[in-house]
């Protein structure tokens, strides 16, 4: 048996809107870490270490709507992930 009736297709994000969304949220990730060390919270502060990469995930997960709930969960870990290593090292 052969099913010829039309499938719909969830089209996800664009490869452009994923892009754009990452230069977004390490362009916010560098804004927010400068800001938090100008308010005196220096790389030993716990906020600082926690505060970015979870808006970080949040932005991503938020902003990839559209998208299948394990990918915006996927790659909003993995960002967070990064941006966690990211304020550990700057």
């Amino acid at each position: 048996m052969t099913d010829d009736a039309p499938r719909e297709h969830l089209a996800g994000p664009s490869p452009n809107r994923i892009v754009l969304l990452a230069i977004v949220t390490a362009a916010g990730a560098l804004a927010m870490q400068l800001g938090l060390i100008a308010l005196g919270l220096g790389r030993e502060n716990p906020i600082r270490l926690l505060l970015v990469p979870i808006l970080g995930g949040l932005v991503v997960y938020f902003g990839l709507r559209g998208y299948p709930m394990s990918g915006r969960i996927r790659l909003s870990v993995m960002v967070a992930v990064f941006l966690l290593l990211f304020a550990g090292v700057a």
